[in-house]
C-alpha cells in the first residue's frame, strides 16, 4: 500500500502537514484541498476519488490527527457548490461537489475488503492497526451527526464479521475485527444501542443471528455476549482479548444506564 506522503499527493500532504501543526484551520485546509482537486476540472471524478483515498490513508498513518481530518471533511461538505465553466454545479453520479462528498462512501466500502494477511508479524500488526483506524475514523465521522456521513452499515458489517460467526472460526481475522468492533462501542456505543435501522438483505446476520436485518437490542445483546466469549479465546492476541473485555464492560454499563 502506498503512503500518504507519496509524491502523487505532495500538494495535499503539504496542506495537511500545516493543519496537523496548527498553522491553518480545518476550514482553510478544506478550501485548499478543494482548490487543488478542481485545478483541472476535466477530471474532477478522478481527482476527488484520489483525494478520498489520500485522506483515508492519512487517517491510518496519523491516527492522532483523525479528529482534524473529520473536521476537514465536514468543512469540505459545507463549501459552496463547485461550478463548471458554464456556471452549472459539478455533479458526480448525481451528487454535488462538495455538499454530498461524492464517492466518499464508495471509497470507504472498498476499505471494508481489507483482511489480515498470514505473514510476518510486522505485516499483520500493520494490517490490524489499519483495520482499527478505519473503523475509528468512520465512527468519528458519524459522531458529527452530519447526514452525509450515514455510515452505520459499516458498523453492522464489522460486528457481523467479528461476532456472528461460530466459535470455531479461524482467529486470524479476529485479531483485527474484534478491536475494530470494540472501537465502534468506544466511540458510539450509547448511540448504537438505540439504533433500529433495517437494511434488508444486505444487513443480514452471520450464522449466529437470524433476526432483524439491521440494528436492534436483541442483536446488541448477542454482540455483548460474543465479546464475553472472545475474552476466553486464548488463541487470540492480547490486544483483541483486552478490547473484548473493555467492549463487554462498556456495553453492560450502557444497558444498565438505559434501564435506570
Amino acid at each position: 500500500m502506498s503512503t500518504a506522503t507519496d509524491d502523487m499527493h505532495a500538494a495535499e500532504y503539504t496542506v495537511l502537514r500545516d493543519l496537523f501543526s496548527d498553522n491553518i484551520s480545518t476550514h482553510n485546509a478544506a478550501e485548499s484541498l478543494a482548490t487543488i482537486q478542481l485545478s483541472n476540472t476535466t477530471e474532477p471524478e478522478s481527482n476527488i476519488s484520489s483525494l478520498w483515498s489520500f485522506i483515508i490513508k492519512c487517517a491510518y498513518e496519523f491516527p492522532e490527527h483523525q479528529t482534524k481530518l473529520v473536521d476537514t471533511l465536514v468543512q469540505l461538505s459545507k463549501l459552496p457548490d463547485a461550478k463548471l465553466a458554464n456556471g452549472d454545479p459539478i455533479l458526480l453520479h448525481d451528487m454535488r461537489v462538495w455538499k454530498d462528498l461524492p464517492m466518499l462512501g464508495w471509497q470507504f466500502r472498498d476499505e471494508w475488503n481489507a483482511s489480515i494477511p498470514d505473514g510476518p508479524p510486522d505485516q499483520r500488526a500493520s494490517a490490524i492497526s489499519q483495520m482499527i483506524n478505519r473503523d475509528k475514523f468512520t465512527a468519528l465521522l458519524m459522531t458529527t451527526k452530519e447526514p452525509v456521513f450515514n455510515y452505520s452499515w459499516f458498523a453492522l458489517i464489522t460486528f457481523r464479521d467479528a461476532l456472528e460467526a461460530p466459535a470455531d472460526q479461524e482467529p486470524g481475522q479476529l485479531d483485527g475485527l474484534i478491536p475494530a468492533a470494540a472501537t465502534w462501542i468506544q466511540v458510539l456505543g450509547a448511540d448504537i444501542y438505540g439504533w433500529n435501522e433495517d437494511f434488508g438483505r444486505r444487513g443480514r446476520g452471520g450464522s449466529l443471528w437470524n433476526g432483524k436485518d439491521g440494528f436492534c437490542v436483541e442483536r446488541w445483546q448477542l454482540w455483548r455476549e460474543r465479546f464475553g466469549a472472545m475474552v476466553k479465546r486464548e488463541e487470540l492476541d492480547d490486544g483483541a482479548r483486552r478490547a473484548a473485555v473493555d467492549a463487554e464492560q462498556m456495553m453492560q454499563k450502557i444497558e444498565s444506564q438505559s434501564q435506570s
